[in-house]
This record gives C-alpha cells, sequence and structure tokens, in this order.
C-alpha cells in the first residue's frame, strides 16, 4: 500500500528528482574506482553500479511528465553535482589535525581530481541524458508501430545517451594528455566506454519492463489534485 503523498503526480515528480539528483552526485565518486575483474584491463568505471537508475529515471520523467520537465531535471542535477564537486574540493584544502593526516590523504585522493573531472562530469551527465530525453522524446512523436513501444524507445534512448554520456566523461576526464593527476591508457578508456554503455543497456533493458513501464503507467494516471 503506498502512502497518500504518493498518490498524486506532484509527489511523484518530487521523489524522482530527488533520487535522481542523489544518484547523480553519487556517481561522481563511485567513478574514481576503475572496475578490472581480475583482468589486465579495465571494464567499466564503479560509477556504474548505479548509473542506470539514471537513465531509468530520466526515461520515467520524460514519458509521464514529458521532455521540457526531463530537461530541467536534469540541469538540476548537473548543477548540483557541480557544486557538490566544487565543495569536496575546497575541503581538500582546508586544513586538519596532523594525527588524521591519512585520513585527510585518502580523502584528496577521491575529492581532488581537480576542475578537469569535476567539469567533465558536469558536461557528460547534462550532454548525455539530454541526448537520452531527446530520443526518447522525438520516438514518441513518430507513428510507428515500433516508436509507440516504450520498451524499444526506452532501450534505445539509453543506448545512444549511454554512448554520449560515457565517451564525453572518460575522454575529457581521463584522457592520458598529462595535466591531470588521475589518466588513463585510451585502451582502457574505450574499452570502459564500451562495456559500460553495454552494460547499462542490458540492465535498462531487463528494468523497463518491470519497473519503468509499470511505474510510467501508475503516475500517468494519477491527477495533481491532492497536496503535497
Amino acid at each position: 500500500m503506498t502512502p497518500p503523498i504518493l498518490h498524486n503526480r506532484q509527489s511523484w515528480l518530487l521523489l524522482l528528482t530527488g533520487t535522481y539528483c542523489v544518484i547523480s552526485v553519487m556517481m561522481n565518486y563511485l567513478c574514481m574506482k576503475p572496475l578490472s575483474f581480475g583482468t589486465s584491463f579495465v571494464w567499466m568505471d564503479g560509477g556504474l553500479l548505479i548509473s542506470w537508475i539514471v537513465f531509468l529515471i530520466s526515461n520515467v520523467i520524460v514519458e509521464a511528465y514529458g521532455k521540457r520537465t526531463a530537461i530541467f531535471v536534469t540541469g538540476i542535477a548537473a548543477l548540483l553535482t557541480l557544486i557538490i564537486s566544487f565543495l569536496g574540493l575546497l575541503e581538500v584544502y582546508l586544513p586538519t589535525r596532523p594525527q588524521y593526516t591519512d585520513q585527510a590523504t585518502h580523502f584528496a585522493f577521491i575529492f581532488s581530481n581537480g576542475p578537469r573531472t569535476i567539469l567533465a562530469s558536469a558536461i557528460a551527465f547534462f550532454i548525455g541524458n539530454w541526448v537520452n530525453v531527446s530520443v526518447i522524446a522525438s520516438l514518441k512523436a513518430q507513428q510507428t508501430a515500433s516508436a509507440r513501444n516504450f520498451w524499444v524507445r526506452a532501450v534505445l534512448s539509453t543506448i545512444v545517451g549511454q554512448i554520449a554520456d560515457n565517451s564525453l566523461f572518460q575522454v575529457l576526464a581521463f584522457a592520458p594528455i598529462g595535466i591531470s593527476r588521475y589518466e588513463m591508457l585510451w585502451t582502457d578508456i574505450w574499452t570502459a566506454v564500451g562495456m559500460s554503455s553495454l552494460f547499462e543497456t542490458i540492465v535498462e533493458a531487463f528494468f523497463v519492463p518491470l519497473i519503468t513501464i509499470p511505474l510510467t503507467t501508475y503516475i500517468t494516471h494519477l491527477t495533481n489534485d491532492d497536496h503535497i
């Protein structure tokens, strides 16, 4: 039984937006750990553990609330990610007591990759999700049978959006051009882009009929009458 507050569309939009923003911020830090799974190359970054949730939510929002609302939510999340990242970078340079030097060093390793990673994350996140929202909205406007299929729209938009997001972030943040502390080999970058996009698409395809479609259908049939 859902709480009464979740019986109107505005409440669901607030819940989805809040979840979207939290996941977006966490992705920015989980991505700092490359995942190799015991192989000699990087398969993906740690942000992939939760990044699929962002695309799932954006698909629900664009389907239930429209393209403009989805892009607005994406902009809020990108701005919040940028602000939190800069606050983390600022905290790296704030003093601490000598006995906490080790803790400060580990904190700095995660949060001090500099403006390069911060800007790369914000740019890639916004463009990738804008592409995702634009593709699913454009397909919805078409009159073909495949375009009317929500599962097809969600999966295709995720493929295009994830490739844009992952490519931009990996290249802008980690390309080995000698301007930041933490960089990756080109082979690892493109392997991570390919595997990340494939992984997120598979997960998205799996959860669309289980979560995305039922949730979107439920929200679409709600009203805006109740107060939040």
